[in-house]
């Protein structure tokens, strides 16, 4: 009985152990706190429509009652979470080599500025359009990776800096071409359906109540995430990356090339972020306005990538989430609450993923030092068996 008990939890704390487990242990921890206190929030405010509030907000899509108006705002949520998911990959690229990039707003801005010229100004097609766009993400993620690599400047100053200047860029650039912005509406044109520069849907319109936003980006995001999981994990330039990112002079003593490796790096996590932009803007969902604030996208995709405990896998799953909660929130307003009350909610629960790291570290100190400490104590009673025995023995022969 005992045996087998001993077995079972050390089996249990065997999985415990395990990365994955430990991440969706924290991962939903984390959510389910962050719900609750905005199920706290909505009785302060409202305490007669919370219990409804925070049902909506969990619900999402589930809240309609036809099943076409599910499909179709799941469709909805599916087009939103695909560039989140890519801004997320973006943070978790750049993080495996020790580098924070907070730039990826300004990627994702300067994504924003190259898709409207290729779709509205130049009208070319739509795979063409994300080809120069990662193209244009690398080169300004690139820069900041020049300055880290040559000059050592923090990269998250430099990426803050890059950020604004993205913003004014695009602000200034956009309203120079008539064809690209509408000068009454201070935003640019949507992109239409029957142009080329439109993402296709590949059918799958059909599949979410006839919603034209959701088509071709979301396969195309699966497959980078596929393509970044392996590369991280399956090469020796992932292998270079993390190992750049753990000890950075280890590996450059190790004859790895730290700056090239650094430099390549922030190309892509760039490119990744600028790609996000034409996913929001290239299926004639969303349209950019002058904005005073740099975009809250890339800023959404750290916690992403914290969320998602840095996998991407995880970063699928947490991306989806955090949209799904967002525009669950947004239906807020429909029971009397304020339009930032949802985004306290939602704002509180990204913050939550902040301590994903720090609670996977707990769990793993905790069952170590319990190993640690049984070990001592069992050491600690053989060794005082050992000397009775010893002492027995010793009165024997005497």
């Amino acid at each position: 009985m005992n045996d087998k008990s001993l077995s079972f939890g050390s089996r249990c704390k065997e999985v415990l152990k395990k990365d994955w487990v430990q991440t969706i242990i924290t991962s939903l921890l984390c959510a389910i706190v962050g719900i609750f206190v905005g199920f706290m929030l909505l009785l302060i405010i409202n305490p007669a429509n919370a219990f409804e509030g925070i049902l909506n907000t969990i619900g999402n899509f589930f809240t309609f009652s036809l099943p076409k108006l599910q499909l179709k705002y799941f469709g909805q949520t599916l087009a939103k979470t695909a560039p989140l998911i890519l801004t997320g990959l973006s943070i978790l690229f750049a993080y495996k080599t020790g580098l924070f990039n907070i730039g990826a707003s300004g990627q994702y801005t300067i994504g924003v500025l190259v898709t409207s010229y290729c779709a509205l100004q130049w009208n070319l097609p739509w795979w063409l359009c994300l080809i120069i766009v990662a193209f244009a993400g690398a080169f300004w993620g690139g820069l900041a990776g020049l300055l880290k690599a040559f000059f050592n400047v923090n990269e998250v100053i430099s990426g803050i800096m890059l950020n604004w200047i993205a913003l004014y860029l695009t602000n200034g650039v956009l309203q120079l071409s008539s064809k690209v912005w509408d000068s009454v509406l201070s935003k640019t044109y949507i992109v239409k359906s029957s142009s080329a520069s439109f993402l296709p849907t590949l059918g799958l319109e059909n599949l979410f109540g006839g919603n034209t936003v959701v088509g071709v980006g979301m396969i195309l995001v699966l497959i980078i995430a596929a393509i970044i999981y392996i590369l991280l994990n399956k090469t020796v330039f992932g292998y270079e990356i993390r190992a750049t990112g753990l000890n950075k002079n280890a590996a450059e003593y190790a004859g790895m090339k730290v700056k090239k490796n650094i430099i390549i790096t922030m190309m892509i996590s760039g490119a990744l972020a600028g790609l996000a932009a034409p996913l929001m803007l290239l299926n004639g969902y969303t349209q950019w306005e002058l904005s005073a604030a740099v975009p809250t996208m890339g800023f959404d995709g750290i916690s992403a990538a914290f969320l998602g405990g840095l996998s991407p896998i995880g970063v699928i799953f947490s991306a989806y989430f955090i949209m799904h909660i967002t525009d669950g929130g947004s239906t807020l307003t429909d029971l009397g609450y304020s339009p930032q009350t949802a985004q306290v909610i939602t704002s509180f629960i990204i913050y939550l993923c902040a301590f994903v790291a720090f609670a996977k570290g707990y769990i793993s100190h905790k069952l170590n030092y319990r190993e640690i400490v049984n070990g001592e104590v069992v050491g600690k009673r053989e060794t005082t068996k050992e000397k009775k025995k010893g002492n027995n023995s010793s009165k024997e022969d005497k």
